[in-house]
Protein backbone atom coordinates (compact mmCIF):
# COMPACT_ATOMS: atom_id res chain seq x y z
CA UNK A 1 0.00 0.00 0.00
CA UNK A 2 1.19 3.50 -0.77
CA UNK A 3 1.48 5.87 2.18
CA UNK A 4 -1.56 8.07 2.66
CA UNK A 5 0.10 11.39 3.37
CA UNK A 6 -2.37 13.93 4.78
CA UNK A 7 -3.50 16.53 2.28
CA UNK A 8 -1.98 19.96 2.69
CA UNK A 9 -5.23 21.54 1.49
CA UNK A 10 -8.25 20.10 3.22
CA UNK A 11 -11.60 19.87 1.51
CA UNK A 12 -14.93 19.81 3.33
CA UNK A 13 -13.00 19.99 6.57
CA UNK A 14 -15.20 19.75 9.62
CA UNK A 15 -18.28 18.68 7.68
CA UNK A 16 -20.12 15.70 9.05
CA UNK A 17 -21.61 14.80 5.68
CA UNK A 18 -20.99 15.74 2.09
CA UNK A 19 -23.30 18.26 0.48
CA UNK A 20 -25.71 16.84 -2.14
CA UNK A 21 -23.52 18.09 -4.99
CA UNK A 22 -20.30 16.81 -3.40
CA UNK A 23 -19.33 13.27 -4.31
CA UNK A 24 -16.17 11.22 -4.20
CA UNK A 25 -14.75 9.75 -7.34
CA UNK A 26 -13.64 6.19 -7.77
CA UNK A 27 -16.92 4.37 -8.36
CA UNK A 28 -18.42 2.94 -11.52
CA UNK A 29 -18.98 5.28 -14.45
CA UNK A 30 -17.39 8.21 -12.69
CA UNK A 31 -15.28 11.10 -13.96
CA UNK A 32 -12.32 10.40 -16.21
CA UNK A 33 -10.68 13.82 -16.03
CA UNK A 34 -9.61 16.27 -13.33
CA UNK A 35 -12.79 17.06 -11.37
CA UNK A 36 -13.78 20.15 -9.44
CA UNK A 37 -12.20 20.20 -6.01
CA UNK A 38 -8.76 18.85 -6.94
CA UNK A 39 -7.25 22.22 -7.87
CA UNK A 40 -6.78 25.29 -5.72
CA UNK A 41 -8.40 28.53 -6.82
CA UNK A 42 -5.08 29.96 -7.96
CA UNK A 43 -4.10 26.92 -10.04
CA UNK A 44 -7.60 26.67 -11.54
CA UNK A 45 -7.51 30.35 -12.53
CA UNK A 46 -4.00 30.11 -13.96
CA UNK A 47 -4.78 27.01 -16.03
CA UNK A 48 -8.05 28.53 -17.21
CA UNK A 49 -6.17 31.61 -18.42
CA UNK A 50 -3.47 29.53 -20.10
CA UNK A 51 -6.03 27.19 -21.64
CA UNK A 52 -8.09 30.11 -22.96
CA UNK A 53 -4.98 31.67 -24.47
CA UNK A 54 -4.00 28.39 -26.13
CA UNK A 55 -7.50 27.88 -27.52
CA UNK A 56 -7.53 31.48 -28.76
CA UNK A 57 -4.27 30.82 -30.60
CA UNK A 58 -5.80 27.72 -32.20
CA UNK A 59 -8.89 29.62 -33.37
CA UNK A 60 -6.76 32.44 -34.80
CA UNK A 61 -4.58 29.91 -36.61
CA UNK A 62 -7.68 28.33 -38.12
CA UNK A 63 -8.99 31.69 -39.31
CA UNK A 64 -5.65 32.42 -40.99
CA UNK A 65 -5.48 29.03 -42.69
CA UNK A 66 -6.21 29.46 -46.43
CA UNK A 67 -7.22 25.82 -46.91
CA UNK A 68 -10.04 25.12 -44.47
CA UNK A 69 -11.23 21.75 -43.25
CA UNK A 70 -14.97 21.32 -43.90
CA UNK A 71 -17.14 21.94 -40.86
CA UNK A 72 -18.64 18.47 -41.22
CA UNK A 73 -15.20 16.87 -40.98
CA UNK A 74 -14.40 18.69 -37.75
CA UNK A 75 -17.81 17.78 -36.38
CA UNK A 76 -17.53 14.10 -37.24
CA UNK A 77 -14.03 13.91 -35.78
CA UNK A 78 -15.20 15.56 -32.54
CA UNK A 79 -18.07 13.10 -32.29
CA UNK A 80 -15.72 10.18 -32.85
CA UNK A 81 -13.24 11.37 -30.20
CA UNK A 82 -16.09 11.86 -27.72
CA UNK A 83 -17.43 8.36 -28.36
CA UNK A 84 -13.96 6.79 -28.19
CA UNK A 85 -13.33 8.34 -24.78
CA UNK A 86 -16.40 6.54 -23.45
CA UNK A 87 -14.84 3.13 -23.98
CA UNK A 88 -12.60 2.21 -21.06
CA UNK A 89 -10.71 -1.09 -21.22
CA UNK A 90 -8.96 -2.82 -18.30
CA UNK A 91 -5.19 -2.42 -18.36
CA UNK A 92 -3.90 -3.11 -14.85
CA UNK A 93 -5.52 -4.65 -11.77
CA UNK A 94 -7.95 -1.97 -10.64
CA UNK A 95 -7.15 0.45 -13.48
CA UNK A 96 -8.59 1.06 -16.94
CA UNK A 97 -7.80 3.41 -19.80
CA UNK A 98 -9.36 4.88 -22.92
CA UNK A 99 -8.32 6.60 -26.12
CA UNK A 100 -7.92 10.36 -25.63
CA UNK A 101 -7.59 11.00 -29.36
CA UNK A 102 -5.70 14.31 -29.22
CA UNK A 103 -2.73 13.00 -31.20
CA UNK A 104 -5.05 11.21 -33.62
CA UNK A 105 -7.00 14.42 -34.27
CA UNK A 106 -3.82 16.45 -34.70
CA UNK A 107 -2.52 13.92 -37.23
CA UNK A 108 -5.72 14.02 -39.26
CA UNK A 109 -6.55 17.75 -39.30
CA UNK A 110 -3.53 19.57 -37.88
CA UNK A 111 -2.40 20.59 -34.38
CA UNK A 112 -4.59 23.65 -33.83
CA UNK A 113 -7.70 21.92 -35.15
CA UNK A 114 -6.86 18.94 -32.96
CA UNK A 115 -6.81 21.27 -29.96
CA UNK A 116 -10.22 22.65 -30.97
CA UNK A 117 -11.58 19.10 -31.18
CA UNK A 118 -10.34 18.33 -27.66
CA UNK A 119 -11.74 21.63 -26.36
CA UNK A 120 -15.18 20.82 -27.77
CA UNK A 121 -15.17 17.29 -26.36
CA UNK A 122 -14.10 18.46 -22.90
CA UNK A 123 -16.77 21.17 -22.87
CA UNK A 124 -19.55 18.69 -23.66
CA UNK A 125 -18.23 16.23 -21.10
CA UNK A 126 -18.02 18.81 -18.32
CA UNK A 127 -21.28 20.65 -18.98
CA UNK A 128 -23.55 17.71 -19.77
CA UNK A 129 -22.04 14.83 -17.81
CA UNK A 130 -19.83 16.24 -15.01
CA UNK A 131 -16.95 14.34 -16.63
CA UNK A 132 -14.16 16.74 -15.71
CA UNK A 133 -14.67 19.82 -13.59
CA UNK A 134 -15.78 23.21 -14.84
CA UNK A 135 -13.08 24.90 -12.75
CA UNK A 136 -10.59 22.29 -14.00
CA UNK A 137 -11.49 22.78 -17.69
CA UNK A 138 -8.32 24.74 -18.38
CA UNK A 139 -6.12 22.11 -16.73
CA UNK A 140 -7.80 19.29 -18.64
CA UNK A 141 -7.43 21.18 -21.93
CA UNK A 142 -3.75 21.87 -21.30
CA UNK A 143 -3.11 18.26 -20.25
CA UNK A 144 -4.91 16.55 -23.13
CA UNK A 145 -5.01 19.12 -25.89
CA UNK A 146 -1.79 20.93 -25.00
CA UNK A 147 0.63 18.32 -23.69
CA UNK A 148 -1.12 15.39 -25.36
CA UNK A 149 -1.99 17.00 -28.68
CA UNK A 150 0.47 19.83 -29.31
CA UNK A 151 3.33 18.18 -27.43
CA UNK A 152 2.66 14.86 -29.10
CA UNK A 153 2.47 16.55 -32.50
CA UNK A 154 5.93 18.04 -31.98
CA UNK A 155 7.29 14.53 -31.37
CA UNK A 156 5.36 13.17 -34.36
CA UNK A 157 6.72 15.88 -36.65
CA UNK A 158 10.29 15.08 -35.61
CA UNK A 159 9.85 11.36 -36.21
CA UNK A 160 8.12 12.06 -39.53
CA UNK A 161 11.17 13.99 -40.70
CA UNK A 162 13.52 11.19 -39.67
CA UNK A 163 11.44 8.29 -41.04
CA UNK A 164 10.34 8.89 -44.64
CA UNK A 165 7.12 7.80 -46.25
CA UNK A 166 4.03 6.18 -44.80
CA UNK A 167 6.04 4.53 -42.03
CA UNK A 168 6.94 7.92 -40.61
CA UNK A 169 3.38 9.13 -40.88
CA UNK A 170 2.34 6.28 -38.59
CA UNK A 171 5.44 5.94 -36.41
CA UNK A 172 5.47 9.66 -35.65
CA UNK A 173 1.95 9.82 -34.19
CA UNK A 174 2.50 6.54 -32.35
CA UNK A 175 5.53 8.00 -30.60
CA UNK A 176 3.74 11.31 -30.13
CA UNK A 177 0.72 9.60 -28.57
CA UNK A 178 2.92 7.76 -26.07
CA UNK A 179 5.00 10.79 -25.10
CA UNK A 180 2.00 13.13 -25.10
CA UNK A 181 0.01 10.89 -22.76
CA UNK A 182 2.84 10.79 -20.24
CA UNK A 183 3.40 14.54 -20.60
CA UNK A 184 -0.27 15.13 -19.85
CA UNK A 185 -0.08 12.90 -16.79
CA UNK A 186 2.99 14.81 -15.57
CA UNK A 187 1.16 18.11 -16.09
CA UNK A 188 -1.81 16.95 -14.02
CA UNK A 189 0.53 15.73 -11.27
CA UNK A 190 2.24 19.13 -11.23
CA UNK A 191 -1.13 20.89 -11.01
CA UNK A 192 -2.20 18.69 -8.10
CA UNK A 193 1.07 19.33 -6.29
CA UNK A 194 0.88 23.08 -6.92
CA UNK A 195 -2.64 23.00 -5.46
CA UNK A 196 -1.32 21.45 -2.26
CA UNK A 197 -3.37 18.30 -2.76
CA UNK A 198 -0.41 15.89 -2.60
CA UNK A 199 3.41 16.21 -2.64
CA UNK A 200 4.97 16.12 -6.10
CA UNK A 201 7.64 13.64 -5.00
CA UNK A 202 4.93 10.98 -4.60
CA UNK A 203 2.11 11.89 -6.96
CA UNK A 204 4.36 12.40 -10.03
CA UNK A 205 5.98 8.93 -10.09
CA UNK A 206 2.65 7.26 -9.27
CA UNK A 207 0.88 9.13 -12.06
CA UNK A 208 3.59 8.30 -14.58
CA UNK A 209 3.82 4.62 -13.63
CA UNK A 210 0.05 4.09 -13.89
CA UNK A 211 -0.12 5.98 -17.18
CA UNK A 212 2.55 3.95 -18.98
CA UNK A 213 0.06 1.21 -20.00
CA UNK A 214 -2.49 3.92 -20.84
CA UNK A 215 0.12 5.59 -23.05
CA UNK A 216 0.81 2.26 -24.75
CA UNK A 217 -2.91 1.85 -25.41
CA UNK A 218 -3.10 5.39 -26.81
CA UNK A 219 -0.13 4.71 -29.09
CA UNK A 220 -1.48 1.37 -30.30
CA UNK A 221 -4.97 2.69 -31.09
CA UNK A 222 -3.60 5.82 -32.75
CA UNK A 223 -1.31 3.72 -34.94
CA UNK A 224 -4.04 1.23 -35.84
CA UNK A 225 -6.55 3.92 -36.82
CA UNK A 226 -4.02 6.00 -38.75
CA UNK A 227 -2.65 2.94 -40.51
CA UNK A 228 -6.15 2.01 -41.65
CA UNK A 229 -6.90 5.54 -42.85
CA UNK A 230 -3.58 5.77 -44.70
CA UNK A 231 -4.29 2.52 -46.47
CA UNK A 232 -7.76 3.46 -47.74
CA UNK A 233 -7.88 7.27 -47.70
CA UNK A 234 -4.36 8.73 -47.34
CA UNK A 235 -5.69 12.12 -48.43
CA UNK A 236 -7.45 12.43 -45.06
CA UNK A 237 -4.18 12.50 -43.08
CA UNK A 238 -3.44 16.21 -43.44
CA UNK A 239 -1.84 17.05 -40.12
CA UNK A 240 1.83 16.22 -40.69
CA UNK A 241 4.00 18.48 -42.81
CA UNK A 242 4.98 15.70 -45.14
CA UNK A 243 1.38 14.86 -45.96
CA UNK A 244 0.50 14.88 -49.61
CA UNK A 245 -1.77 17.42 -51.30
CA UNK A 246 -5.43 17.37 -50.40
CA UNK A 247 -7.76 15.35 -52.56
CA UNK A 248 -10.95 16.43 -54.28
CA UNK A 249 -12.66 13.31 -52.93
CA UNK A 250 -15.42 14.00 -50.40
CA UNK A 251 -14.46 13.21 -46.79
CA UNK A 252 -16.60 10.36 -45.36
CA UNK A 253 -18.26 12.64 -42.82
CA UNK A 254 -21.52 10.74 -42.55
CA UNK A 255 -19.76 7.39 -42.30
CA UNK A 256 -17.44 8.63 -39.55
CA UNK A 257 -20.38 10.06 -37.60
CA UNK A 258 -22.32 6.80 -37.94
CA UNK A 259 -19.32 4.88 -36.59
CA UNK A 260 -19.06 7.31 -33.67
CA UNK A 261 -22.76 6.96 -32.83
CA UNK A 262 -22.51 3.17 -33.08
CA UNK A 263 -19.57 3.12 -30.65
CA UNK A 264 -21.49 5.31 -28.21
CA UNK A 265 -24.66 3.22 -28.48
CA UNK A 266 -23.37 -0.34 -28.66
CA UNK A 267 -19.82 -0.39 -27.24
CA UNK A 268 -19.69 2.29 -24.54
CA UNK A 269 -22.40 0.68 -22.34
CA UNK A 270 -20.10 -2.35 -21.94
CA UNK A 271 -16.96 -0.35 -21.09
CA UNK A 272 -14.88 -1.35 -18.09
CA UNK A 273 -16.18 0.10 -14.79
CA UNK A 274 -12.67 0.18 -13.35
CA UNK A 275 -11.28 3.63 -12.48
CA UNK A 276 -8.98 5.26 -15.00
CA UNK A 277 -5.45 6.47 -14.29
CA UNK A 278 -6.22 9.63 -12.31
CA UNK A 279 -9.07 8.00 -10.39
CA UNK A 280 -6.82 5.09 -9.49
CA UNK A 281 -4.11 7.46 -8.26
CA UNK A 282 -6.65 9.40 -6.20
CA UNK A 283 -7.90 6.21 -4.57
CA UNK A 284 -4.42 4.90 -3.82
CA UNK A 285 -3.14 8.15 -2.37
CA UNK A 286 -6.33 8.93 -0.50
CA UNK A 287 -7.47 12.23 -1.98
CA UNK A 288 -10.46 10.94 -3.99
CA UNK A 289 -12.84 12.54 -1.50
CA UNK A 290 -11.65 16.01 -2.50
CA UNK A 291 -13.73 15.81 -5.71
CA UNK A 292 -17.04 17.62 -5.78
CA UNK A 293 -19.51 18.54 -8.47
CA UNK A 294 -20.10 22.28 -8.88
CA UNK A 295 -22.09 22.27 -12.12
CA UNK A 296 -25.65 20.81 -12.17
CA UNK A 297 -25.16 18.69 -15.29
CA UNK A 298 -28.34 17.21 -16.79
CA UNK A 299 -26.88 13.68 -17.06
CA UNK A 300 -24.11 13.27 -14.44
CA UNK A 301 -21.87 10.23 -14.87
CA UNK A 302 -23.57 9.47 -18.22
CA UNK A 303 -26.78 8.46 -16.45
CA UNK A 304 -30.22 9.91 -17.11
CA UNK A 305 -31.57 10.83 -13.66
CA UNK A 306 -35.18 10.95 -14.88
CA UNK A 307 -35.16 7.37 -16.21
CA UNK A 308 -33.63 4.22 -14.71
CA UNK A 309 -32.71 2.58 -18.00
CA UNK A 310 -29.42 0.90 -17.08
CA UNK A 311 -27.21 0.32 -20.09
CA UNK A 312 -29.88 1.70 -22.39
CA UNK A 313 -29.67 5.01 -20.54
CA UNK A 314 -25.88 4.96 -20.81
CA UNK A 315 -26.16 4.33 -24.54
CA UNK A 316 -28.66 7.15 -24.94
CA UNK A 317 -26.44 9.55 -22.98
CA UNK A 318 -23.47 8.55 -25.12
CA UNK A 319 -25.40 9.10 -28.34
CA UNK A 320 -26.61 12.51 -27.16
CA UNK A 321 -23.08 13.51 -26.13
CA UNK A 322 -21.60 12.31 -29.41
CA UNK A 323 -24.19 14.23 -31.41
CA UNK A 324 -23.70 17.28 -29.19
CA UNK A 325 -19.93 17.29 -29.67
CA UNK A 326 -20.33 16.93 -33.43
CA UNK A 327 -22.90 19.72 -33.57
CA UNK A 328 -20.85 22.08 -31.41
CA UNK A 329 -17.69 21.58 -33.49
CA UNK A 330 -19.67 22.01 -36.71
CA UNK A 331 -21.27 25.23 -35.44
CA UNK A 332 -17.91 26.57 -34.26
CA UNK A 333 -16.29 25.87 -37.62
CA UNK A 334 -19.21 27.43 -39.50
CA UNK A 335 -19.02 30.47 -37.24
CA UNK A 336 -15.34 30.92 -38.04
CA UNK A 337 -16.12 30.62 -41.76
CA UNK A 338 -18.83 33.29 -41.57
CA UNK A 339 -16.61 35.63 -39.54
CA UNK A 340 -13.79 35.25 -42.05
CA UNK A 341 -16.17 35.89 -44.95
CA UNK A 342 -17.42 39.03 -43.17
CA UNK A 343 -13.86 40.38 -42.82
CA UNK A 344 -13.31 39.96 -46.54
Amino acid sequence: MLPRTPQKRTVNAGASAMRPNDRPIGRESDVMHVPDGFLSAGVAAATWAAGAGTLGWALRAERREPERVPAGTLGALSGFVFAAQLVNVPLLPGTSGHLVGAMLAASLVGPWRGLVVVAVVLAVQALLFQDGGVTAYGANLLAMGGAGGLGGFAVASLVDRLVPGARGRVAGPVGGAFVGTLAGAAFVAAALAASGLYPAATVLPVMLSLHVPIALLEAALTGAILGTVLRWRPDLVRGLQTAGPSSSRTPPVLGALVVALAVAAFVAPFASPLPDGLESVAERLGFAGAARALWPAPAPDYELPWAALGRTGTALAGVLGTAGAAALAWALSRGLDRREAGHR
